[in-house]
């Protein structure tokens, strides 16, 4: 899918109205299949965030909710190039390794004890988990919004151009035959 990265709620959906960031994501249902979802990271209510996971950018109805503690497993894996990571057990590939540091920066933050204050993503992150902190108010969305937009438009900017933009593989029914 087109769609790009998006610290932005979509206009009209208000379960996206915590959203930190939101992106079309691998993820590997079983050892046998993966699936692109749309995958968005909202800020934490009381002790926990989620990582809501979607059919596409729309965000009509979550398929699933990994829920995001202070004491969730979040890591990436090792590997030249590597656009993986693991939430909580489920496996995730972004398109690119930069796109990857990115979600795990913002996951991380969610679990970063607070420091001071200031417009950077890397000391400014919502409701830290670990502090127990109260739940960020509207204003305080907006201003942890406009850092993590600043790191998107970094990596945009930076992202080397892609060969192909379009599937490589042809869509297949359950059945095995094109579509």
């Amino acid at each position: 899918p087109m769609a790009e990265l998006t610290c932005d709620p979509v206009p009209g959906v208000p379960k996206t109205s915590r959203r930190l960031l939101a992106g079309y994501l691998i993820h590997r249902d079983d050892p046998d299949a993966l699936s692109v979802v749309y995958c968005e990271l909202q800020a934490p209510v009381g002790p926990r965030a989620s990582l809501v996971i979607y059919e596409n950018e729309a965000c009509s109805s979550p398929i699933m909710e990994i829920p995001i503690f202070e004491s969730s497993v979040c890591c990436d894996v090792v590997g030249i190039n590597c656009s993986c990571f693991v939430v909580e057990g489920h496996h995730f590939a972004s398109q690119s390794s930069s796109e990857r540091k990115l979600w795990l920066r913002a996951l991380s933050n969610l679990k970063e004890q607070e420091e001071s204050g200031g417009n950077s993503f890397s000391t400014t992150c919502p409701v830290k988990l670990q502090n127990k902190a109260p739940e960020p108010t509207q204003n305080e969305l907006l201003h942890f919004r406009s850092a993590i937009r600043e790191n998107i438009q970094t990596l945009q900017a930076t992202q080397e151009s892609r060969i192909a933009r379009n599937p490589l593989l042809r869509l297949l029914d359950k059945f095995g035959s094109q579509k």
